[in-house]
Parts: C-alpha cells; sequence; structure tokens
C-alpha cells in the first residue's frame, strides 16, 4: 500500500503544478468561499462521514500523514494561504481514505478527476466514470517522478 499512496502523491503534486500558476489571493479567497458553500461543502461532509473512523493500519495511516503535510507545504509555498493549503491537505486525506479502502464513491472521484485536470475543486465538479485507481493509473507519470 506505501508503494501506491507513493505514487497517489507524486500524480496529486504533479496536477497541482499548474492549477496554481497565476493565482492572486483574490482568486484564492474566491475558491475558498465557493468550498463553503452547500454545492460543495455539503458532498464533501457525505463523503467524509461514510469513511470516518474506518481503521487504517499505523504505517498507512503515517504514510498518509505524511503526504498530506508534504501536500499542505507545497501549496503553502505556492499560495501563501494556509487555509488553502489545509483545504487541499483535508481533500488528500478523503481521497486516500477511499484509495486505501478500494471504496468506489462517485463524489470523490468527481473531486479527485478536477485536481487531475489541473483545477482546484469547488462549486460544480468535472465528471467521470472512473474510480480513483483507474485515474491514478491512467495519469501519465514518469516513473523518475515516483
Amino acid at each position: 500500500m506505501i508503494q501506491e499512496l507513493n505514487k497517489f502523491e507524486a500524480v496529486f503534486r504533479d496536477s497541482l503544478k499548474t492549477a496554481f500558476i497565476n493565482v492572486d489571493p483574490e482568486y484564492i479567497d474566491a475558491l475558498l468561499d465557493k468550498r463553503d458553500l452547500p454545492e460543495f461543502s455539503d458532498g464533501w461532509m457525505e463523503a467524509y462521514q461514510a469513511v470516518d473512523g474506518k481503521a487504517i493500519n499505523l504505517e498507512t495511516e503515517e504514510k498518509i500523514n505524511d503526504i498530506r503535510k508534504d501536500i499542505f507545504v507545497f501549496v503553502f509555498r505556492i499560495t501563501g494561504s494556509s487555509d488553502m493549503s489545509a483545504y487541499i491537505s483535508d481533500d488528500v486525506g478523503l481521497i486516500c481514505a477511499y484509495y486505501i479502502h478500494n471504496i468506489d464513491h462517485k463524489w470523490l472521484n468527481d473531486l479527485f478527476f478536477t485536481y487531475l485536470t489541473h483545477q482546484i475543486p469547488h462549486g460544480e465538479l468535472m465528471k467521470t466514470d472512473q474510480t480513483i485507481r483507474e485515474l491514478i493509473n491512467s495519469y501519465p507519470l514518469n516513473d523518475e517522478k515516483l
């Protein structure tokens, strides 16, 4: 599972690189506001409640925490926004929970797919018929990034 999470992190980080090109503080504030609207936050909370409390072994939990920290720092360096960094880190934790438990959830698949299209999810998400695992495996990633 650790190797799979390494690949997830590489895919996620790669997709974020272009999502924040030419981002200014006003854009970040607008994104954060849109993520707090029911259209987005209701879907997020429903997805969270479905996996909250599911058991994760210690090694996997530590790896997910490391990924979340790395992504937080990565986003903070680009944006200077601790709020944006925290939201994206929370998304990473949620996506990882579904990934490691191999649970298919349409809204969450769309959340991850939106990231893979180099956008920060808010409001209406990009749509996909693929699972998280399928999205990761189909993402064009050089082996050197793993």
